[in-house]
């Protein structure tokens, strides 16, 4: 029985299939806003588009850039639609290495027209895009609107403002090209309409390597006019009269550090979206409702802690219930377990994750569902049967109250131990027309406040059944006091201040909805989804603070010192008075040099790891990650202590430089090298051949011929030498196994 390695991020269950008409679907992480979509494939013998037709579009779109590809370099796939859009996709793609580089293209158009759906390029030479960057983003912009101009009908889209700070911890690694992405959405009476939208990426060479588009507006679409709409101010009020904060944690994932946060902030009420700009109506996520909706309390699904389903169960049990719980009926499908693994979660928890398949007439359908070792209850499922087995539309459905007593039922049934800890939804509750299934989120509660990002989702059939469940509880020691939470009626003062209303249209979730509302969509600071800081009374994210970042002032490396800056990697607090002249320690240049290197996770920080290759550095020490990596990488040796305080030398930097190349093996033998600088004779012999490679690569400048060996490295040096590195690594494609 095979164990895997410990991951950092728990997967949801994902289905998979083989074979004509066969399905394919992925179970949501978050089954209220993004119920399961499902993808079918059209048999060959369906369709009548040809690879040179696909090919001769292409090649429409994007003239003279793929003559290096002959016919044969492409491939095709069979077209498939969705259980939501019936319209045929039919999908492009080809690799090839062109002058030792792979280079990979996936291109997929759509209806009977082949308009461009997505498309993403991954060409050979992107030493353009690498800082300094030949397009900026003002450059790029224009190159996109040129782009956009190559879909039919968008004449009325308009460029979108970022209104989502999704806040990921990590940082890309600049030997990777600079890419800037734009989003665009269509427009009806100078109105935006909602989830509907192109984005285009372009590189900072000035190519176009991205393209999705999510959906089209129906011919079919109707409109809410915009001369009969209320003014902004009067609902501004009514929004303002009806307004609530509520105090939640919200739990943040830190991929340097490998390590979960939690923050106590206060939200807006989630119990509207919006407010229709004709009727005065509240949005919520089941349509429109006359009056305010009420702020939901906390309710507990038990008192106290349940017993678990079953303790301890063994890999035999559990391909026995396996047999049980997926049994389906034989007529339409066979049950094939194929295989029971265990694994270990981020808490340390055992799991059994069973994978299984339904093989039926046309094929066949695949997923895993995974159960607690400890408590033999279930952590996650999703019910793929109802690809193949179809429900009578005619039967009568429960309702919204009688599902959710059917989840909670479940919950007791399979998962009963975890229940103590969740309450009832707080959230509205989500329908899919389409998959006739209700979908429920169930906070955890901890001291009393609802969490954000640990929720309990269960899906329930309108004929009773269960259709998936997810559970990923985390491991939290440290939960903030709410007692030092500034007050509610200043927080909301806050928000009522920073509030602000933007005109959208947007479309119900109906099934064969064309219509589309006319809504004012609430915005705070700057973001729809915003939140302030419950210990400090500041905001979380702010669009207006992140347009305003004060510089860094520099004579020689203000650009290097800022762009760095910008992508995460430099950390200062004060960048107004920052003097970038400081000689930075050995630590804080290592965190800089790999931070600029990597996406900033190194999967280390676990105080259970045994490994540690420096006396002084355990794993408690903030550098621990860091630190180990630089010795995965060679870029440390290991010792008895690592001076992590003390300052860097331009010496020991060369060396570092030259070891990241990977061409220590070169550097080593100083003797063959001649040092011509004025100084050479302060050089540590030692230090020679790394001094000499860095400084012919162009990595380290001399002083009036004049290496300083000994002297300290500042912030500045670093900064400037950081990113010659960083493009150093590109083109001698020296980056392999330096990401993680």
């Amino acid at each position: 029985m095979g164990k895997f390695k410990k991951l950092g991020i728990i997967l949801t269950s994902t289905a998979f299939s083989v074979g004509v008409l066969s399905p394919m679907a992925q179970a949501s992480a978050n089954v209220k806003d993004s119920p399961e979509r499902i993808e079918i494939q059209v048999a060959s013998t369906e369709t009548k588009v040809t690879k040179s037709t696909l090919i001769k579009k292409l090649r429409e779109l994007f003239p003279e850039k793929f003559n290096f590809l002959t016919d044969n370099d492409f491939y095709t796939g069979r077209g498939h639609y969705y259980n939501d859009d019936k319209t045929i996709r039919y999908d492009l793609s080809f690799q090839k290495t062109v002058n030792g580089k792979d280079v990979y293209g996936s291109i997929t158009f759509m209806g009977d027209d082949l308009e461009l759906e997505s498309f993403y390029y991954q060409p050979a030479n992107v030493a353009d895009a690498l800082y300094p960057a030949k397009y900026s983003k003002e450059d790029a912009q224009k190159i996109a609107q040129d782009f956009l101009k190559k879909f039919p009908n968008t004449a009325n889209y308009k460029l979108q403002e970022n209104d989502f700070d999704y806040g990921f911890n990590y940082t890309r690694p600049l030997s990777e090209p600079i890419s800037y992405s734009f989003s665009y959405a269509p427009t009806h009476n100078g109105v935006t309409l909602s989830n509907h939208t192109i984005s285009i990426g372009v590189l900072a060479n000035g190519e176009v390597v991205n393209v999705y588009r999510n959906s089209n507006v129906s011919k079919k679409a109707t409109f809410d006019g915009v001369e009969q709409k209320k003014s902004e101010a009067d609902v501004l009020a009514q929004v303002r009269d009806n307004f609530a904060v509520e105090l939640r944690y919200y739990l943040d994932y830190n991929y340097p550090s490998d390590k979960r946060e939690v923050k106590l902030v206060y939200m807006p009420t989630s119990s509207f979206y919006g407010v229709h700009a004709l009727t005065g109506q509240w949005q919520t996520a089941n349509g429109f409702v006359a009056q305010a909706p009420s702020v939901k309390g906390v309710e507990k699904l038990s008192s106290e802690q349940l017993n678990p389903r079953k303790p301890g169960m063994t890999v035999e049990e559990v391909e026995e219930f396996a047999k049980s719980f997926l049994k389906v009926d034989p007529d339409k499908a066979k049950l094939q377990i194929d295989v029971v693994n265990e694994r270990e979660n981020e808490n340390g928890e055992t799991l059994y994750s069973v994978n299984y398949m339904y093989m039926y007439e046309n094929g066949g359908s695949g997923s895993s569902f995974e159960i607690n070792k400890a408590t033999g209850e279930i952590t996650q499922y999703y019910d793929i049967s109802r690809d193949f087995v179809l429900t009578d539309k005619k039967a009568e459905k429960i309702t919204k109250d009688a599902a959710m007593a059917k989840a909670i039922d479940y919950l007791k049934e399979w998962a009963p131990s975890y229940i103590h800890n969740y309450a009832k939804p707080i959230d509205d509750y989500g329908y899919d027309n389409y998959s006739n299934q209700y979908s429920f989120s169930f906070p955890r509660v901890v001291n009393g406040i609802p969490v954000v990002g640990d929720e309990i989702y269960v899906s329930v059939g309108t004929d009773g059944s269960l259709r998936g469940l997810n559970i990923n509880q985390q491991k939290i020691d440290n939960w903030p006091s709410v007692s030092k939470a500034v007050s509610a009626d200043k927080a909301k003062e806050t928000f009522s201040n920073a509030l602000k209303l933007k005109l959208q249209y947007t479309k119900q979730d109906k099934e064969d909805s064309n219509h589309y509302d006319l809504v004012y969509a609430p915005s705070y600071e700057g973001s729809i989804y915003n939140q302030i800081d419950a210990l400090t009374g500041k905001w979380v994210s702010s669009a207006e603070d992140s347009n305003n970042k004060p510089q860094i002032s520099h004579p020689t490396a203000a650009k290097e010192l800022n762009y760095l800056l910008a992508q995460n990697v430099l950390e200062v607090k004060d960048p107004a008075n920052f003097n970038a002249d400081t000689a930075v320690t050995k630590g804080e240049a290592l965190k800089i040099i790999l931070k600029s290197l990597t996406y900033g996770y190194y999967g280390y920080g676990n105080e259970e790891e045994s490994y540690q290759s420096f006396n002084n550095i355990d794993p408690k020490h903030p550098l621990y990650a860091i630190v180990e990596q630089a010795v995965r990488m060679g870029v440390l040796q290991p010792a008895d202590e690592f001076a992590v305080d003390a300052t860097l030398t331009r010496q020991e930097l060369a060396e570092w430089f030259i070891r990241v190349l990977r061409l220590e093996s070169a550097a080593k033998h100083n003797d063959i090298y001649k040092l011509n600088f004025a100084d050479a004779g302060s050089i540590d012999p030692a230090y020679a051949g790394y001094v000499a490679l860095a400084s012919a690569m162009g990595l380290i400048d001399a002083q009036q011929n004049n290496f300083n060996a000994t002297e300290k490295v500042s912030y500045a040096d670093l900064a400037v030498s950081t990113l010659r590195l960083a493009r150093a690594i590109h083109e001698n494609n020296t980056g392999r196994n330096y990401f993680y």
